[in-house]
């Protein structure tokens, strides 16, 4: 369904196909835009004030699977999730996208009264992003940019953002944060590539790292697709990651689709797949390719699935 923001929205709250609430939006003062210096991040406040003002800057509409009912299974659980996100020849309407399920995530939290202890989002961004505002990026940052190194010398940007990196896996495993990560990074300009070619492997370390100290890790794709009417943001199936006696594990994701790899598919055993090759399996040591694998396979999937929303957009107009 199409659910575009605005500024007038005196309208119930979306509810289609399991959407269960009802009412008008929360009840909000007037922006400020230096509110960011007063607020606590671990408020309810805070969700509020950046649901308001992100809202305000997402100006046009969007297709968008909300009746699936997935975003609201994700912020009822407050489990953390890593939320990996495509690039497309649009990187300028990808932000924009990453905003708008920004947005509805938030407004999750919200109307089921989440705000105060939900997982606040943070988003890998573009160092030269932030270096270009008038305030070196102080008030991103507090909206939870993250800043990283992203050229094309990935053996100095690991070694300048693996402190970062530590404190968002930390930040991550004490059930603290949404990460978002578009893992293509600069290599998103590669455009003839598949995308098996230019998938980092930070996003993989990140959960392999993770895996050492929770049970599982759940990674959520987010699909993007644009054409000159409009864009379409597809919310895939969680995928869970998880570690026993040293083997690692793949369970969930997009199998049930008809855009889903059928060699992969072929691979789960009773909807659980053992990260391996020709039956050896993957280690400590070289298990990241083998996350990033099948992190590649669930979002061209869910890339293929937002394209095919975008083409059948329902005509039906909902406002948030």
């Amino acid at each position: 369904m199409i659910l575009p923001t605005g500024y007038n929205l005196n309208y119930s709250f979306y509810n289609k196909k399991g959407q269960s609430r009802y009412g008008s939006a929360p009840s909000f003062g007037a922006i400020n835009n230096f509110a960011y210096k007063m607020i606590d991040v671990n408020s309810a406040d805070y969700i509020e004030y950046v649901y308001k003002l992100i809202r305000k800057r997402c100006k046009f509409p969007i297709e968008i699977n909300v009746e699936s009912g997935k975003l609201l299974d994700i912020a009822k659980s407050l489990e953390p999730a890593i939320f990996i996100m495509n690039h497309t020849i649009h990187q300028s309407k990808d932000a924009q996208a990453a905003k708008f399920f920004n947005t509805l995530l938030y407004r999750e939290y919200l109307y089921n009264g989440l705000a105060k202890t939900c997982p606040r989002s943070k988003v890998l961004a573009n160092i030269n992003i932030l270096n270009k505002q008038s305030d070196k990026g102080e008030q991103y940052r507090w909206f939870g940019v993250t800043p990283v190194e992203v050229g094309f010398d990935t053996k100095n940007n690991k070694q300048k953002n693996s402190g970062t990196l530590k404190k968002l896996t930390q930040e991550f495993i004490d059930n603290k944060i949404n990460l978002f990560i578009f893992p293509e990074g600069t290599l998103a300009t590669l455009f003839f590539l598949p995308m098996e070619y230019k998938f980092q492997p930070g996003v993989s370390s990140i959960i392999k790292k993770v895996l050492e100290k929770k049970e599982k890790v759940k990674v959520i794709p987010l699909g993007f697709a644009h054409n000159k009417k409009g864009s379409a943001v597809h919310i895939g199936d969680s995928i869970y990651f998880t570690k026993k006696d040293g083997e690692y594990f793949a369970e969930g994701g997009s199998l049930d689709s008809k855009y889903f790899d059928k060699n992969l598919k072929r691979q789960y055993k009773d909807g659980k797949l053992l990260l391996s090759e020709s039956g050896k399996a993957a280690g400590y040591n070289n298990v990241v390719p083998y996350i990033s694998g099948v992190l590649v396979k669930n979002l061209e999937c869910t890339v293929k699935e937002a394209k095919h929303d975008l083409k059948h957009s329902s005509s039906e107009v909902f406002q948030i």
